[in-house]
């Protein structure tokens, strides 16, 4: 059988329920975060925590993501995953960004191992993401 007529996989694709998509977040730790600057479009993976339904990350005061601390009304944050056997899930969150500044938020953030900074160094500018839409999608071969 040639590589053209061979019979192709077929997919299953169905939408997240929103609590479904609060529970992939909750899973895994790293994320990216898009949006648009100076400089044009932006996707960077960060480290994140979802805490009581906000995302969280950690940058540098004078690190490009730092720009988002001034406030960012449209920025978009997702998460996957897919595995050998063709089994997967996507989530999508938009929203806001905006920077931290209450100390008991920032100290509740940062007691937060998953945020510790891969890169090391010091990370201490908090900026929150708060959602306006989550979205996702379950994709498996059938």
């Amino acid at each position: 059988m040639s590589p053209s007529s061979a019979p192709r996989p077929q997919r299953s694709n169905a939408p997240l329920t929103e609590d479904e998509c609060r529970g992939f977040l909750e899973s895994t730790t790293v994320g990216r975060i898009a949006f648009v600057d100076r400089e044009g479009q932006q996707l960077v993976p960060i480290n994140f925590a979802l805490i009581d339904g906000e995302i969280f990350f950690r940058t540098l005061p004078d690190g490009f993501l730092s720009t988002l601390a001034r406030g960012h009304e449209d920025v978009a944050f997702g998460v996957d995953h897919h595995d050998v056997f063709g089994v997967g899930w996507n989530v999508t969150v938009r929203g806001t960004a905006r920077q931290v500044e209450d100390r008991a938020t920032i100290n509740k953030v940062l007691s937060r191992h998953q945020l510790s900074p891969w890169a090391g160094g010091v990370r201490p500018l908090v900026i929150r993401v708060t959602p306006t839409t989550i979205a996702g999608r379950r994709v498996a071969r059938k």
